[in-house]
């Protein structure tokens, strides 16, 4: 990272934004977008959003650590071709501190402000405590109003990075996972998931009456869900587990409550990995994006090693065309966020063991043509 390192290698860090490369890979353009140190794992914390805003920019955030990082902005004004230098939106906590910024989501809103959430956490530190902030910007991001709460919950609550959904009627969505079971202090048990939703552009916000929990019944964890609305207005979750498989479930009054959560033993998930579902805005099926695919290194180390795409063209009933867009037994990606263009291209930004990829998707590549 580059608060942590020489200043040489932050100057070539630095230096290599101006000139990121893309490469064409058939109907998929990949972009080196953050450049960093090679690692043996994935940089699995710093991912964020990608947004075109309603000047038809592009504004990307992700996460740096240390005293001079925080959450960061890069921009194109050409569809993602090329990208500003990066620059602070909201500075770490300074030091002496436990905990840090991380996670951001960007939301444009129905009257033109746009909408940042990050979560603050400090694990890990324990019992584990997180919560998440929120921040509105009324020019596009180069100023921010006064820092908020977003989620009125106690404990380790986290709204992970591009997990905003607004609906058709207006109501904001925040798709989020509460560690439910405590004293746990295990990172990968006890959560259950939930959303947060506000009907005010994002000044107020109010907690699900329930929760998706299938860890008190099955040991079954719900975590990192994303949301999205169906065409008969009923909210699909869609969350992680570590039990081999996704789960899902379902909310008929927007997001107030919540079905009991079940297995989609359709798509695989050996090792959990944060999962995302978007409507294709051209086609009007659902894009489901997940890891299917792990292996181990030499030292045990385990790895997320094929993230995969899947469409479902009944509102998530079934599922077909599933294809690898990342796939490397050596590597580990994730953390993935996905912007939909007017011309029918995803944009989809993950990380991998060297920094943050973005992938240019001609959306029949997903169909398999």
């Amino acid at each position: 990272m580059i608060s942590r390192t020489c200043l040489g290698l932050a100057l070539l860090i630095l230096l290599a934004f101006d000139a990121v490369s893309a490469q064409a890979e058939g109907p998929i353009e990949t972009t080196h977008l953050v450049v960093k140190p090679k690692t043996l794992r994935g940089y699995r914390n710093i991912n964020g959003d990608l947004i075109q805003l309603n000047d038809g920019s592009l504004l990307f955030s992700y996460t740096e650590y240390g005293d001079d990082g925080g959450i960061m902005a890069m921009r194109s004004n050409d569809l993602g071709k090329t990208w500003t230098k990066p620059a602070v939106l909201i500075p770490q906590p300074q030091s002496p501190r436990p905990g840090k910024y991380k996670h951001p989501s960007l939301l444009q809103l129905a009257n033109g402000d746009l909408l940042l959430a990050y979560n603050y956490t400090t694990h890990p530190a324990k019992p584990y405590y997180a919560m998440t902030l929120y921040r509105r910007s009324k020019d596009n991001g180069k100023t921010w109003n006064e820092q908020l709460p977003m989620t009125p919950y106690a404990g380790y609550t986290l709204v992970h990075n591009d997990k905003l959904l607004a609906l058709k009627d207006g109501r904001i969505i925040a798709a989020a996972a509460t560690k439910k079971y405590l004293p746990s202090t295990q990172d990968h048990n006890g959560y259950v998931g939930l959303t947060f939703y506000s009907d005010d552009q994002g000044y107020s916000w109010h907690a699900s009456k329930n929760v998706v929990d299938l860890f008190a019944s099955s040991k079954i964890e719900v975590q990192e869900p994303d949301v999205e609305e169906l065409k008969d207005g009923r909210l699909l979750m869609f969350a992680r587990t570590y039990s081999g498989f996704p789960v899902k479930a379902y909310s008929e009054d927007r997001g107030e409550t919540w079905s009991k959560g079940e297995v989609i033993s359709e798509l695989k998930m050996p090792y959990a990995g944060l999962p995302t579902v978007r409507r294709i805005p051209s086609t009007g099926d659902l894009l489901f994006i997940w890891i299917s695919g792990s292996s181990k290194t030499e030292s045990g180390l385990a790895l997320r090693t094929v993230l995969s795409t899947a469409i479902s063209k009944d509102e998530g009933k079934t599922f077909e065309h599933q294809r690898n867009l990342a796939e490397d037994l050596s590597n580990d990606f994730g953390y993935q966020c996905v912007e939909f263009l007017e011309d029918g291209t995803a944009l989809v930004v993950y990380h991998a063991n060297d920094g943050l990829h973005l992938a240019r998707v001609d959306v029949d590549w997903f169909y398999g043509k």
